[in-house]
């Protein structure tokens, strides 16, 4: 019986093709690795991450168009590039409520948004609540019942209360409760808040006077 030894065996896998570095590479081989070879060494360009982009907001009834990567925050647009600065952060993680925007019609976390995501939609901030030398109704209502202390998710639950109450002017305290569950307030004044809504909403039935 013949012998075969090891540098024998490599020759004939050489020979037949089937050295794993023969059959397998090709299947191995990068898809830019493979761009190099058929081009002859020359490797093509590789394709360019979009960081820049110009989106246009409607920001309380007010357009503005400006450059942003698109990596950022509707946050980040509303507060540091607009400089509407009512709108505050919190958790950065989209569980507080805190930076909560009302964006045609429903209430978004504005710190977890991509700001391209929210362009030319209509978007309530707090500074929308009023006329600017006026406070609007609920922010009135709010005052006198003591609906915050540090006032820091103050911004937030207005924006989205008043949105509730344009949709539905005559809530249960359930409801109430139920559309402002996302909102967390660290001064503990729910009592208030709840009780700001629905004086709110006996105003807008002609219920009650300021």
């Amino acid at each position: 019986m013949p012998k075969f030894t090891r540098r024998d065996f490599i020759k004939a896998s050489v020979a037949t093709g089937i050295v794993a570095g023969t059959v397998a590479a090709p299947a191995l081989i990068s898809p830019f690795r493979r761009s190099v070879l058929a081009t002859g060494g020359a490797a093509e360009p590789l394709p360019q991450a979009i960081t820049a982009m110009s989106s246009t907001f409607n920001l309380n009834g007010t357009r503005h168009t400006l450059a942003h990567e698109a990596r950022t925050t509707l946050w980040e647009v509303i507060s540091e590039k607009i400089g509407l600065t009512g709108t505050v952060r919190s958790c950065n993680r989209a569980t507080c409520g805190v930076c909560t925007v009302v964006i045609d019609g429903t209430p978004h976390y504005s710190c977890h948004l991509l700001a391209f995501e929210a362009a030319e939609k209509p978007i309530l901030t707090v500074e929308g609540l009023g006329d600017g030398t006026t406070l609007d109704p609920i922010q009135e209502i709010g005052i006198r019942n003591m609906a915050a202390d540090c006032g820091y998710c103050t911004a937030g639950w207005l924006t989205v209360a008043k949105t509730f109450l344009e949709k539905n002017p005559n809530p249960t305290e359930d409801e109430i409760k139920e559309v402002l569950a996302g909102h967390l307030c660290r001064c503990a004044a729910y009592a208030g808040i709840v009780r700001t809504v629905k004086d709110t909403a006996s105003y807008m039935r002609g219920e009650a006077t300021l």
